[in-house]
């Protein structure tokens, strides 16, 4: 008998040892068939001029990586080759870290549509108004089908890690943080989840139909969680004579985040969003964020005194909201070259801290604002910073990305030109260590 269970316990070894090698083959095979991905456990990236973020420039250096980690920065004459790494020439590149997008909608499959409406369902909503969907206990994550092409097509801007957000309702779920090293979503995953999101929304035909209503909704379902949270607490610490509270998962999802304090983070489509969101922030103590934003400009004061951080887009288009959207074309147009693409820098100027985002807009759009934002008065240090260690800071993932340092994940890119000028071209990223090549022939 024993034999047979030392059999049985030496099968279920060799199971799950032949899972874990089919798994790594699975992730490897897409690095095999795209032609610009290499896996090798250790590279040196020689002879590059190096923008740590957390240090000194360095005109000359060498960054080591091995094992998707970065072993060592510095000078080339410091920092020993060792005999198995590949070497890889980067002379006239310069490396910074891959930048952060804290904000986008990546990957997201469109929702199956819903059935229509029945005439009784609007009878019953004259007496009894429905809530619009919900989705607090929702894992983006179960959204999410990556696709190399986009995954290319951010890598050529720089970025290397980003927060995929859901999109649909008031309460509408829960982000992740992902790094962009290949379409297999298992190994992407560096935070899950990160915060919950919440819209300013109405529905048509639903409850509520008024922002004002949102509002109120909002604080219910917070008043609601705080209350369900300590009837818990008190029945489980002494169940005794005491009427065991009913289950609900709705407010069940929200305890991490009201109670417990994890990150909440408020869409503010214009100004007026930013006041409701703060006001909720003060009100029941959050861990708020807000993002959007694009109209922080006109209530400065408002977010010094919150010190509440920032996920800032870089869409300059005016909120239907604002004067600048309903006095025509010329004004609005105006807008968008002019006033919207100062926000950041004003924001720098009054020294309230915020990170860039791609939120909402195409990768070329992305850069093209950017760049904008830039000549708009935001030094490129501070864009830099905004899209590097800032937002690692507010994701809680400061001790592995947003600088160039030994020990943390070798999220890198190296570019042929400042990043920032206008002809500057990304031609290698690498992303948990794994090298992509967009160098085109003949360079």
């Amino acid at each position: 008998m024993q034999s047979e269970k030392t059999k049985s316990r030496r099968n279920r070894g060799a199971l799950v040892i032949f899972i874990l090698v089919v798994s790594a083959m699975t992730f490897l095979s897409w690095v095999a068939q795209s032609a610009n991905a290499e896996v090798k456990p250790a590279y040196a990236l020689v002879n590059c001029r190096i923008i740590p973020i957390a240090g000194p420039i360095l005109d000359k250096g060498t960054i080591l990586v091995r094992d998707g980690l970065i072993e060592a920065v510095g000078p080339a004459d410091k920092i020993k080759i060792p005999p198995d790494a590949e070497v890889i020439e980067a002379s006239g590149l310069t490396a910074y870290p891959g930048l952060i997008s804290a904000h986008t909608n990546l990957f997201l499959e469109a929702p199956e549509p819903s059935e229509p409406r029945q005439p009784e369902d609007f009878f019953q909503s004259l007496t009894q108004p429905a809530e619009p969907q919900q989705f607090p206990e929702l894992l983006v994550l179960k959204q999410l089908k990556p696709k190399k092409q986009t995954i290319e097509s951010y890598h050529k801007v720089g970025i290397t890690t980003v927060v995929v957000a859901p999109n649909r309702g008031i309460f509408q779920g829960q982000s992740a943080v992902l790094n962009l090293n290949g379409d297999q979503l298992q190994a992407m995953v560096l935070k899950q989840p990160w915060a919950l999101h919440i819209n300013f929304t109405t529905e048509r035909g639903l409850y509520p139909s008024s922002l004002m209503g949102t509002v109120a909704f909002l604080r219910q379902k917070f008043y609601d969680t705080l209350h369900y949270s300590d009837h818990w607490k008190r029945y489980n610490s002494n169940p005794l004579n005491l009427k065991r509270p009913e289950f609900d998962p709705f407010l069940e999802a929200l305890i991490p985040f009201v109670v417990d304090k994890k990150p909440v983070v408020f869409q503010c489509n214009n100004q007026e969003d930013i006041k409701r969101a703060l006001r909720l922030i003060a009100e029941f103590r959050l861990n708020g964020l807000l993002t959007g934003c694009n109209e922080a400009w006109r209530v400065l004061e408002l977010l010094k005194n919150s010190r509440v951080p920032l996920l800032l887009n870089l869409d300059f288009r005016p909120p239907s909201t604002s004067l600048y959207a309903q006095q025509g074309d010329a004004v609005r147009k105006k807008a968008e070259a002019e006033i919207y693409p100062a926000n950041a820098a004003i924001l720098h100027r009054e020294k309230i801290a915020f990170a860039l985002t791609s939120f909402g807009l195409s990768d070329s759009s992305f850069l093209k604002n950017l760049k904008l934002a830039i000549k708009a008065g935001l030094s490129q240090e501070a864009a830099l910073r905004a899209l590097t260690i800032e937002p690692a800071r507010w994701l809680g993932l400061e001790k592995q990305l947003g600088t160039l340092e030994p020990g943390k994940i070798a999220n890198l890119i190296l570019t042929r030109g400042e990043l920032f000028d206008e002809k500057a071209k990304v031609v290698r990223v690498l992303v948990d260590g794994i090298v992509f090549n967009y160098e085109e022939k003949g360079q």
